[in-house]
């Protein structure tokens, strides 16, 4: 009974440490827990102690396990017996020691090469090129292989005519390894996807590209834009309305993407928004090299009433009018034509605007240059009726410079409209009343000169006399003339 009393009050009771338990293998927990305390408190001095140290390996070098010493444990059966357990047993921590590195040398070597997989489009050298395919060296533990039917879209004969020894390609891996051992490479697939990124780079850019128009269809152009299909509106094509498409046909454009999807392989291109902005590249490339005084060579491209259009490289300016000649012209198709090639003289360059003003007539001999050593007041000349106006009429003279006769100077009875007395290309004789170079003016009189016939006529009086009387006529509407010519 007292024996199973004890046994009751023995907290060890049902354990597998007992009397069936050889001395020797008994534990005293406490210990332990005080041992393992103590060899942690050892073991992280001895981390510290190595963290500090400056001669500690390498990063990289193999660092091995620090082993804790033996254990020491003790025959207590009896202290185990007098000793509760009254502390819960806490697992110590061990010190976080790098595990040694494992793997072969072939591997490590493996870890040294980058890591592709299927798909990836990858770079690489021509190394070898025969009749079965092309090899390429991508720096991999193996090297890739292409065979002639993933070469490329074009049709050729020999793999010569697309890759060269030495030359760098891109290329899609579709097989990690061969039976040969080889990757297996695609390079036609790579580059129609390469074109597509490129594509897709210049649309976000705005980047003008090239393309060769292919054929017409119903509402636009389709081209080859560097290996992929586009399409080009009817209402982008940069050309004049009655232009028909199939003229460009064959021809390469410069064009801007302005729609892309890759999904669907659709790409809308514009003609005339590249060809706008290439023009205006070149129009102020022009514009920064044109100078006032420069001769330019040219073409006219359009006559108007008022003028005529000259491209000078590159850039439209205007040719007025009234620098076409130093004779007044009723037309300007009286001087030029479309598509005729002449030089021309810069009048002015308006950078900010885009304008530039041309003139003809600087390039010919200015006939007022010596009009004053020609003309003299008084003398009689021979000219031509060109023009009618409300105030007169204008006469050309042999050198071309043209003088006002007013309606005061056509006869000397009053007259109502100048066609009363002249009309266009009535050949008359006339009197200089006056020569204003400076103002490009000369002041002539009709009815001078038919007064002096009239005089000669009637009068019988020589030479000297008529010419005094006509001097004495010409004197007496001086300031009335000059007033007139001001008023021109």
């Amino acid at each position: 009974m007292a024996e199973n009393q004890n046994k009751k009050n023995d907290p060890f009771q049902g354990t597998t440490l007992g009397k069936d338990v050889a001395p020797e293998h008994n534990i005293d927990v406490d210990q332990m827990i005080r041992d393992a305390l103590e060899e942690s408190k050892r073991a992280g001095e001895v981390h510290s102690h190595h963290h500090h140290d400056n001669n500690r390996p390498e990063k990289g070098a193999e660092i091995l396990p620090v082993s804790p010493p033996p254990m020491h444990i003790p025959k207590i059966e009896e202290d185990l017996k007098a000793t509760p357990l009254t502390q819960p047993v806490v697992p110590t921590a061990r010190p976080l020691v790098p595990a040694p590195s494992k793997g072969t040398f072939a591997e490590s070597y493996e870890r040294t090469f980058k890591l592709y997989k299927v798909g990836d489009v990858v770079r690489g050298v021509v190394t070898k090129i025969d009749p079965t395919g092309v090899f390429v060296d991508i720096a991999y533990k193996s090297e890739g292989f292409i065979p002639p039917e993933k070469l490329s879209d074009r049709h050729f004969a020999s793999a010569e005519e697309i890759v060269h020894l030495g030359e760098e390609i891109h290329a899609r891996i579709e097989n990690m390894e061969t039976k040969d051992g080889y990757i297996l490479l695609n390079k036609r697939v790579a580059d129609y996807e390469i074109k597509w990124r490129e594509a897709f780079d210049a649309y976000k850019t705005k980047k003008v590209l090239q393309a060769k128009v292919t054929s017409v269809v119903r509402g636009g152009l389709v081209v080859d834009c560097n290996g992929i299909k586009g399409f080009i509106p009817a209402s982008q094509v940069a050309k004049r309305v009655d232009d028909p498409l199939d003229q460009f046909v064959g021809k390469v454009l410069p064009i801007k993407i302005l729609e892309i999807d890759r999904r669907q392989g659709k790409v809308i291109l514009s003609h005339k928004v590249a060809h706008g902005e290439i023009q205006r590249e070149e129009s102020s490339k022009i514009l920064d090299e044109l100078e006032v005084g420069q001769v330019r060579k040219g073409r006219v491209t359009n006559v108007k009433n008022y003028g005529a259009f000259v491209d000078v490289g590159g850039i439209e300016g205007l040719l007025h009018v009234s620098e076409m000649s130093w004779k007044k012209l009723k037309t300007p198709n009286e001087k030029v034509a479309v598509g005729q090639e002449l030089d021309v003289f810069i009048l002015g360059v308006d950078r900010v605007k885009g304008k530039v003003a041309l003139g003809l007539r600087q390039l010919e001999p200015d006939p007022w240059v010596q009009a004053a050593e020609i003309y003299k007041a008084g003398q009689i000349v021979e000219g031509k009726i060109v023009r009618l106006v409300r105030f007169g009429a204008f006469a050309e003279l042999a050198n071309g410079i043209e003088g006002l006769i007013h309606i005061s100077e056509l006869s000397w009875d009053p007259i109502a409209r100048p066609e009363d007395v002249v009309k266009p290309g009535d050949q008359v004789t006339l009197k200089i009343l006056r020569v204003l170079p400076d103002e490009q003016k000369i002041g002539l009189s009709l009815k001078a000169v038919r007064s002096k016939v009239e005089a000669s006529i009637g009068s019988g009086e020589s030479g000297e006399a008529k010419t005094s009387v006509t001097v004495e006529d010409m004197l007496k509407s001086k300031s009335e003339n000059e007033g007139e010519l001001q008023s021109e």
